[in-house]
């Protein structure tokens, strides 16, 4: 009697199976087993038993009579039963199936069946079958090798070649096969492979047979509308379903390694048996695995048939798997495993506990953590495009209260797949760059920032405490309340591996003296230490002239108010009770609800109320940062020049400012937003024209941020008075209009008939204040202006300078704006007029915005600059970049640099460095294009054309990147250069030049900055 030679996963979605028998119980029990593979079934014989009633509602099973089955009807399936006696000739069908090539199962006839049912075929083992001997098993293995979902076994080698034999036999027989195996597990003996699936990797319906632990599975999350919504979704979520929601989206499969009890992946074991496609229409399956020795060969073995996998893990499921992620590191394996940092105490309560965290980070994979449910689902996403980008196994550390839920914002399905698609746009890069790349396009695409190391508190802190996941979020919460007894910070390490000392040492304050690395594990041991070691590492080998001092506190198992007091204790400020810290919050609670609950208008207080919320800012909502609710950062100026002649018509400065003793970090191509300020003489002057008092105390709610200042400083620092107002404003004032025929023009100006005295009123720069001045009998109060007229908005100006020449300074170039109106008045733009204003000392409040203005990915693809006056200045930043990795051994590509400007000896911005950097070699080449020097005026344009064939090499050959900065007029005369350089000398037709143009803007390699 034949044996079984493989044991498997049978998975038939969507497709269709026949049963053929007239004894209606072992009809169903058969048609039941290729139901609850997926399948569509034809019941040749007996009519729909009742047991099989509900498919049949659903139209997953009919009913036919036995007497028009025909040979012909057999190539439709892609299994085939005969089930008890027939009227068929159970000889006859199986004839027709092997003819076929469809796998067969003939009851109590092993010699006839292709296939045996396992006794575990259904329930929670999953739905099993065993291929047997019989001369039609290379067919049948053929067709069985694309469904197969199993395990790699932990004795590899034998199974392997197992494997590659089963593989031959099909190969010999068919000559075809579209995919391997998924996983694969060793069974008990060494001659067996064993697949042990789950029902989680067979969608079927939601109440599938009876037993099935599909039954009354829980909802997590409304995967329909995540999948067709066109923007992000509100959605409740915990930490586990934010980051399974994420594995779910980006695999084709999805381990997972924990036991029943801790619910983590039970998401995405839920979506998969409801069938519920991934973010690129597909099925995913979802498998529980066990935790033990030779863990994750699962992962090797899907990885190795080319399928996108997942998985979602314990912590203490990761030492077990350290052989195996050394592997998929040495082999360039991409896989994200989403880990749970927690153990239970001896209370049996879950704790956060990094210790096998740590003892996993020997093996070179990337490791992220995060800690609140937002967290986990934008790292998650993050993890992936890293791994995709990088092509290495990222470990994603979630820690926090894992059932707890929060709303939060979630990426769509496109949304997801076209984060992670980008990420592999430009071919594998280095693990590091791969995080940086993923955390910044992150933050430009959807507005959330996440940094490697994120320090919090005093610019002048001595004692930073270093932590992670959700200690460093508990410590974070505590530091408000410790800022007000004395000056510290915390550095949440977000990347644990690539481990960079001097990255550290930067993001640490200059005045840090001492670090205390807050860990949480259990027990004692080396692996506890780890992060302990790497700040020790970066504190005495990293910084050997000025050593840190660096200790240790292990927190496992303390609460937010135990983390807060460990802190406490090191500071030497007193701790408070679990108790105290209850009541403290209960006492705020109503005052901050009553303030949260005000309407979201400007309101005006006595003096005692204003007092009030100055004293408690925390309970009254008050802001009493520069800008609230906005992420800046106060900086002095360090130098500033003037780099054109005093008697040339163009101001062009040189301005850099000091950040030491701020956490400001910026990337090549970032803009630096300037928050400029009124002239305060024009202020004073319109404050006395309008009646106001300046130092009167005004809170307001502007933006949805409580904000308490004076007159003076609404009208300096936070309204732009001297900026152009909208329609909304002309009709809002003539509301407030005692004049009729003041409010009559007002409104008439917001009409057709009034629109080009307005559009000439915008030409004229008319400004808020102008109009409050011209239509005088209009008097909102103060409340009132604060609501009506617009905040002032950073200007932003692109950076001019590398953060890795330049630590500790940013610099910008910036041309002074002017211009006379129509009366004859000179005016000046409010951030160049405010910029030319400042003396070296000056503090400047700025922040810091991405921008598409990136280098490429690898130090050696060439790269083509083109800026107009001051658009060069991203190009300055691009060639000290390039200059410091030239400097460090690393093999750069080549540069060119075309600039446009009027007159060289006017403003040949930056001459002498670029020179130098050009004879040196750096600078491959420079093109200048000095438009008035010469009779016949020369542009940038015309020495692109006059490079063609370069260009044309550099941008189709080698991958090279060209970029554009500067004013709008140039762009069509640039891309013609581009198409005549790709026509030319690329082989390029002209009907597809502007198409590869357009393909190389998507891909990044064609990248205008224009205003």
């Amino acid at each position: 009697m034949p044996t079984p030679s493989l044991i498997v996963g049978f998975r038939l979605d969507g497709k269709q199976a026949a049963v053929f028998g007239n004894d209606q119980a072992a009809a169903a029990s058969r048609a039941i087993f290729a139901l609850d593979a997926g399948a569509h079934v034809v019941l040749y014989g007996p009519e729909i038993p009742e047991s099989l009633a509900k498919w049949a509602k659903v139209g997953r099973i009919n009913a036919v009579s036995a007497s028009k089955y025909a040979s012909s009807d057999m190539p439709q399936f892609s299994v085939a039963f005969v089930a008890g006696s027939t009227d068929l000739a159970a000889e006859e069908i199986a004839r027709d199936a092997r003819a076929a090539g469809v796998p067969i199962n003939v009851t109590g006839n092993a010699e006839l069946s292709d296939f045996t049912l396992m006794p575990t075929y259904r329930g929670s083992s999953g739905l099993q079958i065993a291929v047997t001997t019989n001369g039609v098993a290379p067919r049948v293995a053929s067709r069985l090798l694309k469904e197969i979902t199993s395990k790699l076994p932990s004795d590899l080698e034998p199974q392997l070649k197992q494997v590659a034999h089963l593989n031959n036999v099909a190969r010999e027989a068919e000559q075809q096969r579209d995919q391997l195996m998924a996983t694969m597990e060793v069974g008990d003996k060494e001659s067996d492979i064993s697949a042990s699936a789950t029902v989680g990797n067979t969608p079927a319906l939601q109440n599938s047979s009876p037993g099935s632990v599909s039954d009354q599975a829980p909802q997590y999350l409304d995967l329909s509308a995540l999948r067709t919504s066109a923007n992000q979704l509100n959605q409740e979520a915990s930490v586990q379903t934010a980051a399974s929601y994420v594995a779910h989206a980006l695999s084709d499969l999805c381990f997972v390694y924990s036991a029943p009890e801790q619910l983590l992946g039970e998401a995405a074991l839920a979506w998969s048996r409801r069938a519920e496609k991934n973010a690129y229409g597909e099925w995913v399956s979802a498998l529980r695995m066990e935790t033990r020795n030779g863990a994750g060969h699962a992962v090797w073995g899907a990885l190795s048939s080319g399928s996108r996998v997942a998985a979602i893990a314990s912590s203490a499921s990761l030492p077990y798997m350290v052989p195996v992620l050394m592997e998929l590191v040495e082999r360039k394996q991409p896989v994200v495993i989403h880990a749970a940092a927690q153990s239970l105490d001896e209370a049996a309560d879950v704790q956060t506990d990094f210790a096998d965290v740590f003892a996993a980070l020997q093996t070179n994979a990337v490791f992220l953590n995060s800690s609140s449910a937002q967290e986990a689902h934008d790292v998650a996403a993050i993890a992936h495009a890293v791994a995709a980008a990088a092509q290495v196994p990222v470990v994603h550390v979630t820690s926090g209260a894992n059932n707890e839920s929060a709303d939060i914002k979630m990426l769509n399905h496109q949304q997801l797949a076209a984060f992670v698609a980008q990420a592999t746009a430009n071919g594998p890069v280095s693990a590091d760059v791969a995080v940086q790349q993923a955390l910044d396009r992150f933050k430009h695409k959807f507005s959330r920032t996440y940094c490697q190391l994120e320090y919090s508190g005093s610019a002048d802190a001595q004692t930073v405490f270093i932590s992670l996941g959700q200690v460093a979020a508990d410590a974070l919460a505590a530091l408000p309340d410790i800022l007000k007894q004395g000056n510290t910070g915390v550095l949440n390490v977000r990347t644990l591996r690539p481990w960079d000392h001097a990255q550290f040492l930067a993001n640490l304050p200059t005045s840090a003296r001492r670090l205390v690395v807050l860990s949480s594990t259990r027990g004692a041991g080396s692996a506890r230490d780890a992060l302990l070691a790497d700040v020790s590492v970066a504190a005495f080998v990293g910084n050997p002239m000025a050593p840190l001092s660096v200790s240790g506190e292990n927190v496992y198992g303390f609460s937010s108010v135990g983390v807060a007091n460990a802190m406490r204790t090191v500071l030497g400020i007193e701790p408070v009770t679990e108790e105290e810290k209850e009541k403290e919050q209960q006492q705020q609670q109503p005052e901050t609800t009553a303030a949260a609950s005000a309407e979201p208008m400007a309101f005006e207080d006595n003096a005692l109320a204003v007092a009030k919320r100055l004293a408690f800012p925390e309970a009254y909502g008050t802001q009493l940062e520069a800008r609230p609710g906005e992420r800046t950062f106060e900086v002095k100026v360090s130098s500033l020049r003037r780099m054109t002649p005093d008697t040339y018509d163009r101001n062009i400065i040189h301005i850099e400012f000091d950040t030491r003793g701020t956490d400001l970090t910026y990337e090549i191509g970032d803009a630096l937003g300037v928050y400029g300020f009124n002239d305060q003489d024009q202020v004073r002057s319109f404050c006395q024209e309008y009646g106001l008092d300046g130092n009167v105390l005004v809170t307001a709610v502007k933006d949805g941020q409580t904000q308490t200042r004076s007159v003076f400083s609404w009208l300096t620092h936070a309204l732009d008075l001297f900026g152009r107002p909208s329609k909304k404003f002309y009709a809002a004032l003539a509301d407030f209009a005692s004049d009729e025929k003041e409010a009559e023009k007002l409104r008439w100006l917001t009409t057709s008939e009034g629109a080009i005295e307005f559009k000439d009123r915008v030409a004229d720069t008319c400004t808020y204040a102008d109009l409050l001045r011209e239509f005088s009998s209009a008097r909102p109060s103060m409340l009132h202006l604060v609501d009506l007229i617009a905040p002032i908005k950073p200007r932003h100006y692109s950076i001019a300078s590398s953060m890795r020449m330049h630590p500790g300074s940013v610099h910008l170039c910036v041309v002074t704006v002017h211009w006379r109106t129509s009366c004859g008045e000179e005016r000046t733009g409010q951030c160049t007029r405010f910029l030319n204003s400042l003396t070296v000392g000056d503090r400047v409040v700025v922040g810091v915005k991405p921008s598409v203005m990136k280098l490429p990915p690898l130090d050696e693809q060439p790269v083509i600059m083109a800026g107009l006056g001051t658009g060069m200045a991203p190009f300055r930043a691009f060639i000290e970049e390039r200059a410091v990795r030239k400097l460090e051994g690393h093999k750069v590509g080549p540069m060119t640099l075309y600039f446009g400007s009027r007159h060289r000896a006017m403003e040949y911005l930056y001459g002498e460095e670029f020179e130098a950097y050009h004879a040196d070699g750096l600078l491959t080449n420079l093109r200048l294009a000095f438009s008035r020097d010469q009779k016949n005026k020369v542009y940038i344009q015309h020495k692109m054309r006059d490079d063609a064939e370069t260009l044309a090499s550099h941008m189709l050959t080698q991958e090279g990147c060209f970029y554009l900065c500067g004013p709008t007029w140039p762009t069509g005369d640039v891309k013609d250069a581009m198409v005549h350089a790709f026509t030319t000398y690329g082989n390029v037709k002209k009907s597809d030049a502007s198409k590869l143009i357009e393909e190389l803007k998507e891909s990044e390699r064609y990248i205008l900055e224009v205003y």
